[in-house]
């Protein structure tokens, strides 16, 4: 069952109290879902949560009938309804329910992450459809397992080619001798943090190919991250046994500052008084 937390949260337009959450239990049938990180009270990219969202209810065949602007009348209701400011939000569209908008467990790396990395291990895993965020329980199951018995923060997904492709929440970038190198779009969930790094690196003038790289080839890398809604950008100290020093490459660092001042920035002009 979802984890709904807070006071309140939407039934389509229907404001509920959280106590009231039987209905998720009987999500049963096609689901799509998106998850938004609120920061000091503001959804960060909400617009582009949005797009992606829409993208995936046509990808399925289901019927998301509000509009952008009443969907994002009534998120901001909802943060302000639970008075919340660092949490996730969570949007599922089902066939039969609707939409459900509900604040969810979130559980955020720890500042020590960004400060000296992160480990993580390699599982032998692809998404069925990596571009649509579809609910599966079966691959949650493994992933998680996976993570719990190698003490890792994240898994990252190995194709049957034996290459990195993504981490199972989260986008991947490696750095080999100055150029960044992350899987092709038509291969990986199009994550909203991936698009704003890959902005960010097109701004900077940072070289960027979408190319997988062969496991045999990761302990020739510079250093890599990940990037996702609760992690932001997030540097790896380790991929398994191999040891990386991607919290002192400066593309990493640049990106993280950059990506940092592009939050900001961000909340300062989305305050509910400028909407």
């Amino acid at each position: 069952m979802e984890q709904v937390e807070e006071n309140f949260y939407f039934i389509n337009d229907q404001k509920i109290p959280t106590e009231q959450n039987a209905l998720f239990d009987e999500l049963e049938g096609k689901n799509i879902y998106e998850v938004i990180r609120v920061q000091q009270g503001i959804p960060l990219f909400l617009e582009d949560h949005l797009e992606r969202f829409r993208a995936s209810a046509v990808a399925t065949g289901l019927q998301l009938n509000d509009s952008d602007t009443v969907l994002t009348k009534r998120i901001y209701h909802l943060v302000s309804l639970n008075h919340v400011v660092n949490k996730n939000i969570k949007l599922i569209l089902n066939a039969t329910k609707g939409l459900l908008i509900f604040f969810t467990t979130s559980i955020y790396p720890p500042q020590d992450y960004y400060l000296n990395g992160m480990h993580t291990t390699l599982l032998k895993l692809e998404r069925t459809d990596p571009n649509v965020k579809v609910l599966r329980t079966d691959y949650q199951k493994a992933v998680l397992a996976e993570r719990k018995k190698q003490r890792a923060h994240e898994v990252l997904l190995v194709d049957q080619t034996d290459h990195v492709t993504e981490g199972s929440r989260s986008n991947l970038f490696i750095v080999k001798n100055n150029i960044l190198y992350t899987s092709p779009a038509k291969n990986v969930l199009l994550g909203i943090v991936r698009k704003k790094t890959l902005e960010l690196c097109t701004n900077l003038n940072f070289t960027v190919r979408e190319e997988t790289i062969a496991v045999s080839k990761l302990p020739e890398i510079d250093g890599a991250f990940i990037t996702g809604t609760g992690n932001n950008i997030l540097p790896i100290n380790s991929i398994g046994e191999l040891p990386l020093h991607s919290t002192t490459n400066s593309i990493i660092k640049t990106l993280m500052t950059e990506y940092a001042h592009l939050v900001e920035t961000y909340i300062i002009e989305h305050q509910p008084t400028h909407l």
